[in-house]
């Protein structure tokens, strides 16, 4: 598998959270009873904000509770190597999505007061072969009042509402059990974006963490069989704020020496760990002492911080690619990363 799947995965991220894709049409039927889950009638939004600073910005309502504010950019790197950056800001709704209303604040970082307007476009989405029920609806036009937002450090400042929105609305429907996907705890999890970095190929993995003080903090490198000399490399935060919750992340592609480990079967393991910017600074990990010592740190808009210390737990595997043919398996025991990040939620209240 070589390094151009970060890429891929990187701008099928992207574009995931943007599209404005119906579900695959399929054919319609019956199950027996007890095969089925029933799924509530809910409403969905959308609003393209554009560029801003390099930055793709938009807002997106998951639900009725729950608004959410984007941003990203995808960085062409040294070497032709690719990066993704991104930052996510999820707080509630005040306003009513099934009417179309959006309110919200962001702590001190913005506000949003907007009401939709169909346009007149509609378009009819039949909910596929697993779900039975009515067609899921959607309604295009524009947001109108008033949005105003600044990432911290002021890296962008959105106060626009026109551009591309819609409002999706979805009947009550029964689907095959284990079809639909469960909605976040907290806003912790709106913020918890999925890990883009394989580990069952891997010869060369290390994940390093950190918990304290409302935040997470982890940082995997992965160096895939049949790759040449680099790492990919995924970075991830996400922090709690009274009423709002903060991700933000970062996906690239490093080039050799990114990450430097012993030969396998040697024991203590160690690694050597140097990102290429926005990181800076390396990090060293000895099995022996389990320690994550050194100077590696992040630079992103809105974000600075060490990556280094005792608070950081790290788990390293080095495989035999000969005799380990599904390569580091560590996190098989585990759940996917956008869980390990909802550790953190509290109960909902």
């Amino acid at each position: 598998m070589g390094r151009g799947r970060l890429s891929l995965l990187a701008v099928g991220l992207a574009a995931a959270v943007i599209l404005l894709a119906a579900p695959d049409p399929g054919q319609t039927r019956l199950r027996p009873a007890g095969k089925v889950e029933v799924q509530r009638a809910s409403t969905t939004g959308f609003l393209s904000l554009g560029k801003e600073r390099g930055y793709r910005t938009f807002l997106y309502m998951p639900n009725q509770r729950v608004v959410l504010f984007y941003a990203y950019r995808i960085n062409h790197l040294e070497d032709d190597s690719f990066g993704l950056s991104y930052a996510i800001y999820a707080t509630r709704n005040r306003g009513n999505l099934r009417h179309g209303v959006v309110r919200a604040r962001f702590g001190s970082l913005g506000r949003v007061r907007l009401r939709f307007q169909p346009n007149g476009r509609v378009r009819r989405s039949d909910p596929g072969s697993d779900c039975e029920g009515g067609d899921e609806r959607y309604e295009y036009g524009s947001f109108v009042g008033r949005l105003s937002f600044r990432g911290e450090g002021d890296y962008f400042h959105a106060s626009s509402s026109k551009g591309k929105a819609y409002l999706a609305r979805a009947p009550r429907l029964r689907c095959e059990r284990g079809t639909a996907e469960p909605e976040p705890r907290s806003l912790r999890g709106y913020v918890a974006i999925t890990s883009l970095l394989p580990d069952d190929d891997s010869i060369a993995l290390l994940y390093a963490s950190s918990r304290a003080h409302g935040r997470y903090v982890g940082i995997t490198a992965v160096h895939p069989e049949g790759d040449p000399p680099g790492a990919d490399v995924q970075l991830a935060t996400v922090d709690a704020r009274p009423g709002m919750a903060i991700g933000h992340g970062i996906y690239l592609e490093g080039p050799a020496g990114t990450l430097l480990t012993s030969l396998p079967g040697a024991h203590p393991a160690t690694a050597t760990l140097a990102p290429p910017a926005p990181f800076y600074g390396k990090a060293a990990y000895s099995e022996e002492s389990e320690t994550w010592t050194g100077t590696l740190g992040i630079r992103l808009a809105g974000l600075r911080l060490p990556l280094t210390g005792p608070r950081f737990h790290v788990h390293l595997c080095v495989s035999n690619p000969v005799k380990d043919r599904n390569g580091c398996e560590f996190f098989k025991g585990e759940p996917p990363a956008d869980e390990r990040l909802a550790r953190l939620e509290r109960p909902p209240r």
